[in-house]
């Protein structure tokens, strides 16, 4: 009988702890379910400032976690079968470049030349590449360093030393500015880069430059806030000591104060912050500087690895977009072969090519390559665009395409625009983005190309501001088809434009005796004028490239 009645309570005590297991399976599932809900909201969320009312002052960028825009999107099929169009695509053309060799040459071309020449002589990057790194890295930190300390101690009492002090150290800083710009330009005149190697160093010279200034412009108003109340704090425990009447009280009051700095310190008000801080904001894929961002808790290899692969198949693209499209079409570009007919037909057919290399560099950079440096780093905040491709607007389109320089271009440049001339001058500080924007455009492509043709910068800085003012409609749609048609045109003209001048560099003589003038002269144009004149078209050899 006793054997049955604990053979019972086992049973019992059996099925009571399989109920808890299954209630607790559960209640696990109903926990987990907002759980991942809330997680994927956060990393669709596109919010990027700050939503706090404080008068008078603009929102801040904020970080948090999330993931890039595309990564979410590739989790559904339909997104991924546009992937693979695309890369059918690539396939294709490379079919196209394959075929084409074998029948002109009798053999196909895997040298890969284009690419080979676009990034010769790439010893010469990597060696100006260290040089900025070490100067940005290194020189500027411990200089800042030095100017933040520095001040606080042998100018604490001389309010007139101290402000000629930062003038000098602003001068000096003005002039390393100036010496990054020049430098590494010299670097690429001299060296007669070609185009891949050129923009390496134009693009990292510019996003050096655009960090280094963050780094100082963060930390200036930080060091002189917090270098000011030191000083107080220093000038206060000295005005005790001389009126103290015992040496017990002045210790004291001393050891106060020392205190109160100590503890200051520790809750983020450091004059200048550590150089782990500045060295993983150098590499960090931002250019709005912080003390600290939030991190993943470990790497993803595959991640990395595959993003990097993918920007080497990104640039595999663009050699069969440049070897199909265009080569063919502008290699014979001279003297006798442009007319306006022509013209025109180039600019409509560089419209797919054009379309192309964005959607292209688009993905390789702002996607792939950034996503695979904040993974490695374990930045988690991947947001480096938004939906820029629904937008309804070019307004919408500025602020969404490149939201790393947007990011950088608001934080650093037009707060401080809209605060130094005041609130009512929107327009004004709206047109000092647009046409530093527009310059440093130019500049890349200039010194990249070897020539001026200042194409980009009329069409951003001019044209691009004057369509940042038209509103959308009620009909989003249509406005974004609207959008699409305007960057189709304007890619395709400006591929044609610059593929004609490219061109006419080579096999057209110089438009004038100087050097400088014939850098700053559009050689394409005096080819075409000579045509205008001599009232010779013979446009048949380029019209059957068509």
């Amino acid at each position: 009988m006793s054997e049955s009645v604990s053979e019972k309570l086992m049973i019992q005590s059996e099925l009571q702890a399989l109920s808890r297991k299954i209630d607790q399976y559960f209640s696990q599932k109903r926990v987990q379910s907002p759980k991942d809900a809330d997680k994927t909201e956060l990393n669709m969320t596109t919010k990027a400032y700050s939503t706090e009312n404080t008068k008078g002052c603009l929102p801040e960028r904020i970080f948090i976690k999330r993931n890039s825009l595309l990564t979410e999107m590739f989790k559904h099929n339909h997104i991924r079968t546009i992937r693979h169009i695309f890369i059918s695509i690539m396939i294709i053309l490379a079919l196209q470049v394959f075929v084409t060799d074998l029948v002109e040459n009798g053999n196909i071309d895997l040298n890969f030349q284009l690419i080979r020449w676009a990034f010769d002589k790439f010893q010469v990057v990597c060696y100006t590449w260290l040089y900025m790194m070490a100067s940005s890295s290194c020189l500027v930190y411990y200089c800042f360093h030095f100017w933040s300390n520095d001040r606080i101690k042998h100018f604490s009492n001389d309010t007139n030393n101290l402000f000629k002090y930062d003038i000098l150290w602003l001068t000096l800083y003005c002039l390393y500015l100036t010496a990054f710009i020049v430098l590494p330009c010299y670097a690429v005149i001299v060296n007669i880069l070609p185009v891949a190697s050129a923009f390496i160093i134009l693009i990292e010279q510019l996003r050096l430059l655009m960090k280094t200034h963050a780094f100082v412009r963060s930390n200036a108003s930080r060091a002189l806030e917090n270098g000011r109340k030191k000083i107080e704090a220093l000038n206060i425990r000295r005005h005790k000591k001389t009126n103290s009447l015992t040496l017990d009280n002045y210790n004291d009051s001393s050891s106060d104060d020392e205190e109160l700095i100590t503890r200051k310190n520790k809750n983020d008000n450091k004059i200048c912050p550590d150089f782990s801080c500045y060295l993983y904001f150098l590499f960090a894929p931002t250019l709005v500087y912080r003390d600290e961002y939030p991190r993943n808790s470990r790497i993803r290899w595959n991640n990395v690895f595959s993003n990097f692969a993918q920007v080497i198949g990104a640039i595999l693209y663009t050699h069969y977009i440049f070897s199909r499209f265009c080569i063919p079409v502008f290699k014979h570009f001279n003297t006798d072969s442009v007319t306006l007919k022509v013209f025109i037909q180039s600019i409509l057919n560089c419209t797919l090519p054009g379309t192309l290399l964005l959607l292209v560099g688009f993905f390789a950079f702002l996607h792939c390559w950034l996503n695979a440096w904040a993974e490695m780093l374990r930045f988690s905040d991947r947001l480096f665009y938004k939906d820029w491709w629904n937008s309804s607007n070019f307004s919408n389109y500025y602020r969404t395409w490149n939201v790393v320089v947007h990011d950088w271009l608001y934080t650093y440049v037009y707060r401080d625009l809209f605060y130094l001339l005041g609130s009512k001058q929107k327009t004004l500080c709206q047109f000092g983005i647009f046409f530093i924007s527009a310059v440093f455009h130019e500049y890349v492509l200039a010194f990249g190309f070897g020539f001026f043709y200042p194409l980009l910068f009329i069409q951003f800085g001019a044209i691009g501001f004057l369509c940042f003012f038209i509103k959308s409609s009620k009909n989003n749609n249509f406005m974004n088809l609207i959008l699409w048609m305007g960057l189709l045109i304007g890619l395709g003209g400006l591929m044609c434009l610059y593929s004609m001048e490219w061109y006419a560099r080579q096999n057209c003589p110089p438009s004038s005796d100087s050097k400088i003038l014939d850098i700053l002269l559009p050689r394409s144009f005096t080819c075409g004028m000579n045509n205008f004149q001599n009232k010779s078209f013979k446009y048949d050899q380029i019209k059957n490239e068509f």
